[in-house]
């Protein structure tokens, strides 16, 4: 049994169309399975990403409150170094304008 060139063509028509066809079978079941598998291991891997930079924000913020904190504390320092200063120049100054 040999193919003719109006067969060959009918079949070539039937396989450009597409069909559908409405029965189930494992395969449908398992690409189910498998596409809500990948979603849900999708949602928890971007759920524990997210759960991690919050927690290095809280601790960024600690941070950032102990600098601040120190760098108060220097300014005082400073401040108070700059009072000492001013002082000690105003009494130098004081004793200058004493002598004859």
């Amino acid at each position: 049994m040999s193919l003719t060139d109006s067969d060959f063509a009918a079949l070539q028509g039937k396989s450009k169309r597409i069909t559908f066809d409405p029965t189930i079978n494992a395969g449908h079941i398992l690409t189910s399975f498998i596409f809500v598998a990948g979603l849900f291991v999708g949602w928890t891997a971007l759920d524990k990403r997210v759960v991690a930079l919050e927690e290095g924000r809280k601790g960024q913020e600690q941070v950032d409150r102990h600098q601040d904190q120190m760098q108060t504390n220097n300014m005082v320092q400073i401040r108070e170094s700059l009072a000492e200063i001013k002082q000690n120049v105003q009494r130098v100054n004081d004793k200058l304008e004493k002598r004859p």
